[in-house]
């Protein structure tokens, strides 16, 4: 099923969010993402997900935030029906963390440093990656907290019942 009102902002928060069993709407940017939210999605629930970039769009604080859960800070925008979900402190940080939790080790898919993992991670066909793709697959496997937050927050953002995707 597509779900054009999951706005995930780059290409690896897109793969996860795919294997989270999500059919998202890649949007580029952070920017694209705040823009597309209010334009694309006047008055339905719609979800973004973004990372906690060190530059982000003054827009960003329209979303106030209310609550922080396994490194995912979920911010609303006043009389809307949108959510922004926030990777915190980056998407490569957070996987990491998340390995770690549940003791998953990187090196095993190939990830030695986190540089190489943010190299891998920044790339346009990160989603071709397999070792990649395995890597996020083991930790949604293994019920890494921060997956298993971020996939109750899209559907609730996105107005979907958790037990269909």
């Amino acid at each position: 099923m597509n779900h054009p009102q999951i706005l995930p902002e780059c290409h690896a928060d897109t793969l996860l969010v795919e294997l989270l069993g999500f059919d998202p709407q890649h949007i580029f940017g952070i920017g694209q993402v705040l823009i597309t939210l209010p334009r694309n999605f006047a008055n339905r629930m719609a979800v973004g997900i973004i990372d906690n970039d060190k530059r982000k769009p003054p827009d960003v604080s329209q979303f106030e935030i209310e609550t922080t859960v396994a490194g995912i800070e979920r911010r609303k925008k006043a009389d809307t029906k949108h959510t922004l979900l926030v990777i915190t402190p980056a998407f490569e940080d957070w996987v990491f963390e998340n390995a770690r939790a549940v003791n998953i080790d990187p090196a095993k898919y190939g990830f030695r440093t986190p540089k190489y993992f943010r190299d891998v991670c920044k790339k346009a066909d990160a989603d071709a990656n397999q070792q990649l793709k395995q890597f996020l697959n083991a930790l949604k496997q293994k019920g890494a907290p921060g997956f298993k937050q971020l996939k109750t927050w899209i559907c609730e953002g996105a107005g979907l019942v958790e037990a269909e995707t």
